[in-house]
């Protein structure tokens, strides 16, 4: 079974950071998919930390994670 995670971190208004994690994202999603959608998340104010709005976009990763049983 494979795992894939994407990661979106931001910069909030007390210099702080957020991070927000999204299961199963799709293989085919584009790097502008993303962009776009941290820019929508600054910009309609979805979210807000405890160090205030989110600012800015600060990194942006996929996680993948492969489990594989195993016969005992």
């Amino acid at each position: 079974m494979v795992e894939r995670v994407l990661n979106m971190k931001f910069n909030d208004a007390a210099e702080g950071k957020f991070t927000f994690a999204i299961k199963d994202v799709k293989p085919e999603i584009k790097d502008e998919d993303i962009a776009t959608a941290m820019e929508s998340i600054i910009t309609k104010d979805i979210f807000l930390s405890k160090g205030g709005k989110l600012r800015t976009k600060a990194e942006a990763k996929i996680v993948t994670k492969e489990t594989t049983d195993v016969a005992l």
